[in-house]
C-alpha cells in the first residue's frame, strides 16, 4: 500500500508538470508551423546540403570503424538476443493455445454459453496475469551478453529484457482481443455445443497464424532497435576524437533563420546511424531465412490468406458478463475497476503506462473512494502527506488481515475482488482460474503476493524496483 500511495503522489506531480509542458508546446506550435511551412523548401535544401558535407567527412571514418569494431560481432549479438526472445514468444503462444483449448473443453463439458461468458471474462485478462505470463517472462533471464557487454560498454541487459517482456504482453493482449472479437461475431450464428466447440477451434487456428506473423514482425523490429542501441553509442564514442571537434565548422553552412530547425549534432548522428544500419538490416534478414527462430521473411505476405482479420479495427473491449449474463448493467466506474483488477497486480516501471491514466487516478481502496462519492466531479488526488498515507494504511489493514474470504472454498467464480490495487493480489486465490502452482509448492495467492511485493527483480518491471524501464528508456 505504501508503494501505491507513493506511486500516485509521484504520478500526480509528474502529470501536472507534463501537462504544463504540453500546454506551452501547443501555444508555440502555430508560430513554428507557420515559419516552417513558409520556408520548408529552403529548410530541406539546407539540410540536404549540410548532410552531404558531413557525410563526405564522417562516412569514410565511420565505415572503417564499423568494419573493424562492429561488423564482426553483429551476428553474435543477434544470436544472443534471438534465442531467449524467440523462446519467450513461443511460450506466450503455447500459453494462449493452452488457455483457449482448456476453455473449449470446459465449456463443452460444463454448460455451454453460460460457462463461455465466465471463461471469456477471465481470458480477457490473460496478458496481464502475473502467474500465467511468468513462464514467458522468465525466458528472457537467459539473455547474456557477457564479453560483448564489456566490449560495447553496455551497463546492463535489463532494458532489453523488459522491453521484450513488454512486447510479449502486447502480443498476448492482441491475440486475446482478436480471438474474442471473432468469437463474438460468430456467437449469433451458432446452435449447440458442438458448433460452439468447432467454431472456437477454427478461430483459435486463425489467431495463432496471425500471432506467428505478428510476433515475427515485432521481434525483427526489436532486434534491429536493440542492435542500434548497443552499437550507436559505441560508434559515437569511437569517432568522437577524430570527428566531434570538427563539427563546429559545419555550423556555417546553416542559415541563421534555420538554426533552430537544423542541428549539426543530429545530422552527424544520422550519418553514423546510416553507416551501420545496412549491416544490421542484412544480419536480421539472414536470420529470418534460417527458420531457426520462426522468423518470416519480409517478402511473405500473410494477410491475403485471411483478409477478415484486417477488418476488425479498434473498438471497445467486449463486456461478456453484461452482454450475455442477463445481469443488470454496472456503473461505468465499477466496470472499469473490475476490468483492471488483474492488471493492478503488476505495476509497470515503463515510460508508457499499460492502461489508461484514469485507472491510475482512482483511489486504491473502497475507503479512499468515499470522499469522491460525496464530491462528484472532483478528480481524485493522491495523499499529500505522510500522515494521510498512514491513515489510509490503517483503514486498509483490517480488511487485508482478514483470512476468511481467502480461505473460503465456497466462493463462486464470479465473485469480484477487492477494489484496492494491492488488496486484489491475494484475491487471486478466490478464482479457480489460477490452477498451476508456482515453483516451491506455494499457492497461487502467495506467488502473486510475493512477486508483487518482494521480488523487484522479477520480469515485467514492477514499480517496487528502483531500476526499471522508466530509468533506462
Amino acid at each position: 500500500q505504501v508503494s501505491d500511495a507513493v506511486y500516485r503522489m509521484v504520478y500526480e506531480l509528474a502529470k501536472a508538470q507534463y501537462d504544463a509542458a504540453v500546454a506551452r508546446c501547443e501555444q508555440e506550435r502555430p508560430q513554428l508551423e507557420s515559419t516552417i511551412r513558409t520556408d520548408m523548401d529552403q529548410i530541406i535544401t539546407s539540410k540536404e546540403h549540410l548532410a552531404s558535407k558531413i557525410r563526405a567527412f564522417v562516412l569514410p571514418k565511420a565505415e572503417v570503424c564499423v568494419r573493424n569494431h562492429v561488423q564482426p560481432y553483429i551476428s553474435s549479438i543477434l544470436e544472443a538476443l534471438m534465442t531467449p526472445t524467440s523462446q519467450g514468444f513461443a511460450e506466450a503462444r503455447e500459453v494462449f493455445f493452452k488457455e483457449v483449448t482448456d476453455m473449449n473443453m470446459n465449456v463443452v463439458n460444463e454448460g455451454g454459453l453460460e460457462k463461455l461468458v465466465e471463461y471469456m471474462e477471465k481470458l480477457s485478462h490473460l496478458a496481464f496475469h502475473p502467474v500465467k505470463m511468468q513462464s514467458c517472462y522468465e525466458k528472457m533471464d537467459q539473455l547474456k551478453l557477457e564479453g560483448l557487454q564489456q566490449r560495447f560498454d553496455v551497463s546492463s541487459t535489463s532494458v532489453f529484457k523488459q522491453r521484450a517482456q513488454i512486447h510479449m504482453r502486447q502480443q498476448m493482449d492482441d491475440a486475446v482481443y482478436t480471438f474474442e472479437t471473432l468469437l463474438h461475431q460468430e456467437l449469433g450464428k451458432l446452435q449447440g455445443k458442438d458448433e460452439l466447440c468447432k467454431s472456437i477451434q477454427r478461430i483459435l487456428e486463425r489467431v495463432l497464424k496471425k500471432f506467428d506473423y505478428d510476433s515475427s514482425t515485432v521481434r525483427k523490429k526489436f532486434f534491429r532497435e536493440a542492435l542500434l542501441q548497443i552499437t550507436i553509442p559505441f560508434l559515437l564514442k569511437k569517432l568522437a576524437p577524430t570527428c566531434k571537434g570538427e563539427l563546429a565548422k559545419f555550423q556555417e553552412l546553416i542559415f541563421e533563420d534555420f538554426a533552430s530547425f537544423i542541428l549539426v549534432e543530429n545530422t552527424y548522428e544520422e550519418v553514423v546511424l546510416q553507416s551501420v544500419m545496412k549491416d544490421i538490416m542484412q544480419a536480421v534478414k539472414e536470420a529470418a531465412v534460417q527458420r531457426k527462430h520462426n522468423l518470416y521473411r519480409d517478402s511473405m505476405v500473410m494477410h491475403n490468406s485471411d483478409p477478415n482479420l484486417h477488418l476488425l479495427g479498434e473498438g471497445p473491449p467486449i463486456d461478456w458478463s453484461e452482454e450475455y449474463s442477463g445481469q443488470p448493467e454496472e456503473p461505468a466506474a465499477e466496470r472499469r475497476r473490475r476490468a483492471k483488477q488483474v492488471v493492478s497486480v503488476i505495476q509497470d516501471d515503463e515510460g508508457a503506462l499499460p492502461y489508461g491514466a484514469e485507472a491510475l487516478l482512482q483511489p486504491g481502496s473502497p475507503e479512499a473512494r468515499q470522499p469522491e462519492q460525496a464530491q462528484p466531479g472532483v478528480p481524485p488526488s493522491p495523499p499529500d502527506a505522510v500522515q494521510e498515507i498512514r491513515e489510509a494504511l490503517a483503514q486498509e489493514r483490517p480488511g487485508d488481515a482478514s483470512p476468511v474470504p481467502r480461505a473460503d472454498p465456497s466462493v463462486p467464480h464470479g465473485t469480484a475482488a477487492p477494489a484496492s490495487p494491492r488488496a486484489d493480489v491475494p484475491a487471486e486465490a478466490e478464482e479457480p482460474r489460477v490452477t498451476a502452482a508456482p515453483p516451491g509448492g506455494q499457492s497461487p495467492s502467495a506467488a502473486c503476493h510475493q512477486r508483487g511485493d518482494k521480488e523487484p527483480g522479477e520480469p515485467r518491471g514492477t514499480t517496487e524496483s528502483g531500476e526499471g524501464v522508466q530509468t533506462e528508456f
